[in-house]
């Protein structure tokens, strides 16, 4: 199964690799001439041959030129190809892990993730250039060289076919300790990279229970793990070339035997016996490379089935769907929802609620009662097990998921920044921003006064998450965020938590002017954040239950 996936890869790189594997061909055709115009050389030196040396190591100047040049261009339209092929796969697989649901990131390690996109994607791209199209000269030359050692004395040439079971028992042996090898170098190579941003993520509580000793250690152990197992390797394959040498040096030994008898009684004449070793000696470096080329394939192998089984996941549902929408107006339902984590009790049950267009709705609540769950399966990020969501009338799961998070201004409970500038983040995921529109998001959610005070305003960099920000700083920054798209429907989940008491009234205020007309969802327990709502509807075990109305006039 999975080399008809790897077939798909190869068609639109089929002229790149044909052009690497014609022009190999043609060096290993110049590498086969070699030997005759060597021996047809002595020959002529020793008067064995009337020939015209001039031309004869003109016609062996002609080979090593073309031997040379074609060398050059394989190796560097290789490099070439290599890095299409690699950035092409690397796009492709980037891609799919983004259309991928959050269900499945939730479930898979980021280092197993990280390790397919760049370990596994290298491994295939150096195997499609450097193996597979490399793989019809190394015949050709091993095919070549045995075909002209039998033109040149049978009787000699019999030696050969004795010794192929060797390099094949060689080629298994080796081919499979390398593929077990493999396997294991690359669980210790994902443990490595798992282990990394884990640690790296966690640095703070690691430093406020002063465990860093013992990660240290943790990952010093990873990373000796992968060191010994990609030594064992190393091992392994430096066996490859000095025994397949030894081989040789007794082929040579067992020729130059049965050579000498035909030299002695004249049957052979020397510059053929020159030839004949000579085709030998460039017999031994294609079948040498079988091993490892054997090793390579069972490598590639392996990751190609785990890049396969990436790409044989369904994607996020909604991709393809035909329902557009270009604004909505709000109205949004929640029809006899239910749903349940897997492996988990029921989170909602026959849920019913429904949000008028440019309502203000509060969702309070005890933790773990499903208030964020019922924005995740509203937004799409997962699907109700029974039961129906509607916007503006029309069912979510019809309409094309982009389109649908498009109306939604999303605050998670932990703020998502990324290493860039404030402007970056704010204005996220927008090639050219509006800079107004920038200014007047941050006064809105009350980050201006901070970010004036930064050393480089808007074009301070925050650090990776935001790090150099303090919590109650990047919450501002991913409210002003929301608000900079400006959508028909904000969802904001407790996303006042980090303001004080000060900074969340002058947001309070703010909103009631900035929210004008716009639906909103808010899950918080605060209370001016409370007095926003129109209505405020609690969750606890009976489901979502309304407390009061609200009074947005009132704060």
């Amino acid at each position: 199964m999975e080399w008809r996936f790897f077939l798909r890869w190869t068609r639109e790189f089929k002229g790149w690799l044909a052009l690497i594997s014609v022009l190999s061909l043609l060096s290993s055709l110049a590498a086969l001439a070699l030997p005759w115009l060597a021996g047809r050389f002595l020959g002529g030196v020793i008067g064995e041959q009337n020939i015209d040396l001039a031309d004869t190591v003109a016609m062996l100047g002609i080979a090593l030129v073309a031997m040379t040049a074609t060398t050059i261009l394989v190796a560097i339209l290789s490099e070439i190809a290599s890095g299409k092929i690699l950035a092409a796969l690397r796009n492709e697989s980037y891609r799919q892990l983004q259309d991928m649901p959050v269900s499945f990131h939730n479930r898979s390690r980021s280092g197993d993730l990280l390790a397919l996109m760049v370990y596994e994607v290298d491994t295939l791209s150096s195997f499609l250039t450097s193996t597979l199209a490399m793989l019809p000269s190394m015949l050709m030359t091993a095919g070549g060289a045995v075909i002209l050692l039998f033109l040149i004395d049978p009787s000699m040439a019999l030696v050969v076919p004795v010794l192929v079971p060797l390099f094949y028992i060689v080629m298994k042996l080796v081919g499979r300790r390398l593929r077990g090898l493999s396997q294991r170098y690359r669980e210790a190579y994902v443990d490595v990279i798992a282990k990394a941003e884990s640690d790296l993520s966690m640095l703070p509580a690691i430093k406020v229970f002063a465990t860093e000793a013992h990660h240290r250690n943790r990952y010093a152990n990873a990373v000796e793990k992968a060191r010994a197992l990609s030594v064992s390797q190393a091992r392994i394959v430096s066996f490859i070339s000095p025994l397949v040498a030894l081989v040789a040096a007794f082929a040579a030994i067992a020729i130059l035997l049965v050579g000498s008898e035909g030299l002695q009684e004249g049957a052979s004449a020397p510059s053929e016996v020159f030839a004949f070793l000579l085709y030998a000696a460039l017999l031994t470096r294609p079948v040498g490379s079988l091993a490892n080329i054997y090793g390579q394939f069972q490598v590639a192998k392996g990751a190609l089935a785990r890049l396969e089984s990436i790409f044989e996941q369904d994607v996020e549902p909604g991709y393809s769907q035909s329902g557009r929408v270009k604004r909505a107006k709000g109205a949004i339902t929640f029809d006899n929802v239910s749903f349940a984590y897997p492996g988990r009790n029921p989170v909602l049950e026959d849920l019913s609620l429904r949000v008028e267009p440019g309502e203000i709705v509060a969702l309070t609540g005890e933790n773990g009662i499903g208030k964020s769950t019922l924005i995740r399966l509203l937004l799409r990020f997962y699907d109700p097990d029974s039961g129906k969501i509607s916007l503006d009338g029309s069912d979510i799961s019809t309409l094309q998921v982009q389109d649908l998070r498009r109306q939604f201004g999303y605050v998670p409970q932990r703020a998502l920044l990324f290493d860039g500038t404030v402007a970056d983040n704010i204005a996220f995921g927008v090639d050219e921003p509006d800079w107004e529109a920038i200014e007047r998001s941050a006064k809105a959610s009350q980050a201006w006064e901070f970010i004036e005070r930064l050393p480089q305003g808007l074009q301070t960099e925050i650090g990776d998450n935001g790090v150099r920000l303090s919590g109650g700083q990047r919450q501002r920054i991913a409210l002003a965020r929301a608000l900079y798209r400006d959508p028909p429907i904000y969802i904001f989940d407790e996303a006042t938590s980090m303001y004080d008491l000060e900074g969340e009234a002058a947001f309070v205020e703010t909103c009631i002017r900035t929210l004008k007309d716009r639906t909103v969802i808010l899950i918080t327990h605060r209370p001016a954040s409370l007095a926003l709502a129109d209505r405020v509807v609690e969750a606890n075990s009976l489901g979502f239950v309304p407390i009061h109305e609200g009074s947005r006039s009132a704060v």
